[in-house]
């Protein structure tokens, strides 16, 4: 259901690994992509009754929404027992609220983001984050196996959403700080493509693996401190250009030495993130 620049390979890889597979997209244009791709296609969702599994990839929430609940939709067309798994980023109460009806009509629904891009759902290699019922991803798990290499359940309905949306969080505070990187080694004159390189053979890429864990542990046994950290972000700020996220990781571990961690390792910086964030929904 949706066959765009994810959807379409998607459909593909599971055809390849052997399941019967029906698409449907609104747009006549994807269609015709995928019947010259082979793939089998209808006109309307009510040619999807009797699918024992249905895969959604649509844009945004409001399709996800009326394309399950609206009078005629996929939860009025699939039979008890099928198992709807919606691979799209979307709100998580929105994906809720579907899931609700769902259940209400003993239809499977999981929230199922997946991490990656179209060049890793064509080799088969996305990452798919799964909130909602352990019978109902037992039911999907092989149609979804067949473009992830790691299909995992979080936890119930909307886990699986809040987990993407800490992912790209997460991805995009690392691209800003990697753009601050780059900036700052062209306005200070310094070979872009050497200074890359060594960033790339030090700590900073490995970062999640070095310190997550640690963190989740609140295990702050010191490898580099919180001091070692300010003293060397108080040189940064007196030699480079001003960078925002830059300074806010300095005021990060400012109110951590504060808080009497400075002699602690830099990971005890979480005690301070966790006085600042909103409570979880």
């Amino acid at each position: 259901m949706g066959l765009g620049r994810m959807g379409l390979p998607m459909a593909r890889r599971v055809a390849a690994a052997g399941h019967e597979v029906t698409g449907f997209d609104s747009s006549r244009d994807a269609s015709r992509r995928a019947a010259s791709a082979r793939l089998s296609t209808v006109e309307s969702l009510e040619a999807l009754a009797g699918c024992e599994v249905v895969c959604s990839s649509l844009p945004g929430g409001d399709d996800v929404e009326e394309v399950y609940c609206s009078t005629g939709g996929l939860l009025d067309v699939l039979e008890a027992g099928a198992v709807a798994a919606d691979l799209s980023t979307v709100s998580v109460e929105g994906s809720r609220r579907v899931a609700a009806e769902a259940r209400r009509r003993s239809i499977g629904f999981l929230d199922a983001p997946v991490s990656g891009t179209s060049i890793h759902a064509e080799a088969g290699s996305l990452t798919v984050m799964v909130g909602g019922p352990q019978g109902a991803l037992a039911t999907a798990r092989s149609v979804l196996e067949a473009f992830a290499s790691r299909v995992e359940r979080v936890g119930d309905n909307g886990s699986g959403l809040l987990l993407k949306l800490i992912s790209n969080r997460l991805l995009t505070s690392y691209l800003g700080a990697i753009a601050e990187a780059v900036v700052s080694m062209e306005r200070t004159g310094i070979d872009v493509a050497q200074g890359i390189e060594l960033l790339r053979a030090g700590a900073a890429p490995r970062q999640l693996d070095y310190k997550a864990e640690p963190m989740a542990a609140r295990d702050f046994s010191p490898m580099f401190t919180v001091d070692l950290m300010r003293k060397d972000l108080r040189l940064a700020a007196e030699s480079l250009p001003t960078a925002r996220l830059a300074g806010v990781a300095r005021q990060i571990l400012e109110d951590t030495s504060d808080a009497g961690l400075g002699s602690e390792d830099l990971g005890a910086l979480i005690t301070a993130v966790e006085n600042y964030m909103d409570a979880p929904p």
